[in-house]
């Protein structure tokens, strides 16, 4: 299914409060996103918060008795100065942006730390790409930059798909995605991608597996673009 909202399911969060994610690509997205969307701080905040005090007091070996919808509500009114102190410290943004657009701390620092200095690609028309990371599983991580109005043709997934909004903004139907906002797409959705008119869209994707496409000839480009 495709995650209709601007944050991540709650499983996301508690991988990323807990460290476990499971590559580091992963992490760079999901703390990107977070960095950037004060709802997905509050989230990550509140999961914080009481599941340290939750198990503190476990015994040793048994399973946690609650999910993360559970915690979320436990946690329902408390008091927004604590999560404010929380975040605190990671409002400081190293001095970094990429065409034009600040980036958040993580990616910025993401990229100046990697061995790869890699130009953008061309992707289509007012498209433009940028691997930054390639997994063993056909997972990647990479950058895509469009140009207002771009239409992306409609297309299905082999695998799961996270978009990170960086810059500008883009439509799946009648949401919209703006700076700070993830869609979550999985295999069993197809969608028509349509860039705003505001101006450049630049996003962070990670993608597991190949984009399908209905038209042949787009089939066949991929070849070119190893999407």
């Amino acid at each position: 299914m495709t995650q209709r909202g601007h944050v991540l399911d709650d499983a996301w969060y508690l991988g990323y409060a807990a460290g476990s994610l499971a590559s580091e690509a992963e992490t760079v997205l999901v703390q990107s996103h977070v960095e950037l969307n004060s709802d997905a701080q509050a989230r990550v905040a509140r999961l914080n918060r009481i599941g340290g005090v939750l198990l503190d007091r476990m015994p040793v070996g048994e399973a946690l008795p609650f999910s993360a919808d559970d915690l979320l509500e436990m946690v329902e009114g408390s008091d927004p100065g604590a999560i404010e102190e929380i975040w605190a410290g990671e409002s400081a943004a190293v001095p970094a942006a990429l065409d034009g657009v600040d980036l958040p701390p993580t990616l910025a620092r993401y990229l100046a730390g990697s061995a790869a200095r890699v130009k953008w690609e061309f992707l289509g028309p007012g498209l433009r790409k940028r691997i930054l990371w390639r997994g063993e599983d056909g997972t990647r991580l990479w950058l895509l930059k469009a140009q207002p109005g771009v239409a992306i043709p409609q297309h299905g997934h082999s695998g799961s798909e996270l978009t990170l909004v960086l810059k500008g903004s883009f439509w799946d139907g009648d949401q919209e995605y703006r700076r700070g906002d993830v869609e979550e797409a999985h295999e069993d959705v197809e969608h028509d991608i349509r860039i705003g008119t505001g101006g450049e869209c630049i996003c962070l994707a990670l993608t597991r597996g190949k984009l399908k496409f209905d038209n042949p000839l787009l089939t066949a480009f991929q070849a070119f673009t190893g999407l």
